[in-house]
This record gives structure tokens, C-alpha cells and sequence, in this order.
């Protein structure tokens, strides 16, 4: 007997207490318990740009970095290290605004921005134990941006 996608979503759905970034993580904590033993979680939108979406993509990099142990984000679009985002949320060096103005339109948001002065805020609070921007790493043969998923899970494995 097979179920309609109504009766298995009320079986399995949890309600969501808030959208604000800035909230108790406690309404997430299902997630954590299916994501935990990931090695990658990959966090899909139907759109781009809709707040409620974005607003939802911040609280789950909170808790798979604060709570989950993750330290690489990739964002569909731009290359992070080439808008400097990556050295930002490492150093602090430059203004995220500006570097965004140069991205794609779909990463001018204020939810992005939002991400971006999480992780730099983490990164201060947690200097030893920081996270990146995946794909910012260099290939040591060449010095130029690894390319494409391949290239992003070898930096991973260091």
C-alpha cells in the first residue's frame, strides 16, 4: 500500500517555530538527527531570493556549523574567494556589501549578507576552528581555484 505525499508529510513533517536567524535553533533539532552522520548536506531553494527560504538557509548554516561541526559553505552562483568574501570571513578584511554588489543578483540580498556577517562572527569567536567558503582553497600544484565538485571534495579531505 503506498502513501499519498499528504499522509507521509504529516507523519513526518515538523513545524518550524521562526524564520529569525538570530532564534533558538530548538524547532532545527530534527534535522540535526537526520544530517548528523553527513559528510555534506546540500540545502536546495525552489526559488531564489524569497526571504523565507534565505531566512531558513541561515538558521540551517547555524546548525550544522554551530551545532553539526561543519566549517565549509558553498553557495550556488560566484566564486566566494573572488569576491573576497572568503578572505572577509576569515580576516575581516574589506566590506561584504561591496563585495556582493559584484556577485549575481541573486546574492544581493540581505539575507546573504546576513550569512556572510554569521560566519565572519563565528570565525572571531572561534579562530582556531574557523569556516570557509568551499572551493576557496588553491591547488598546490599551480596555484589557481580548485574546479568543480571534484575539485572541492579533494581540499576537503586536505
Amino acid at each position: 500500500m503506498s502513501e499519498t505525499v499528504t499522509e507521509w508529510s504529516g507523519q513526518h513533517a515538523h513545524r518550524l517555530t521562526t524564520l529569525d536567524p538570530r532564534a533558538p535553533l530548538t524547532d532545527l533539532l530534527p534535522v540535526a538527527d537526520i544530517v548528523r552522520d553527513a559528510q555534506v548536506v546540500a540545502v536546495g531553494a525552489a526559488t531564489r531570493g524569497a526571504h523565507e527560504l534565505s531566512a531558513l538557509s541561515h538558521r540551517l548554516v547555524r546548525l550544522l556549523v554551530g551545532e553539526l561541526g561543519f566549517r565549509s559553505l558553498a553557495l550556488e552562483g560566484d566564486d566566494a574567494s573572488r569576491l573576497g568574501l572568503d578572505e572577509y570571513i576569515r580576516t575581516g578584511t574589506g566590506d561584504p556589501r561591496m563585495m556582493l554588489s559584484e556577485a549575481r543578483s541573486f546574492w544581493q540580498t540581505e539575507e546573504i549578507l546576513d550569512v556572510i556577517r554569521w560566519m565572519r562572527s563565528f570565525n572571531r569567536l572561534h579562530p582556531d576552528d574557523p569556516v570557509r567558503f568551499a572551493g576557496a582553497a588553491r591547488s598546490p600544484q599551480g596555484g589557481t581555484p580548485l574546479d568543480g565538485l571534484a575539485g572541492i571534495e579533494r581540499s576537503w579531505r586536505g
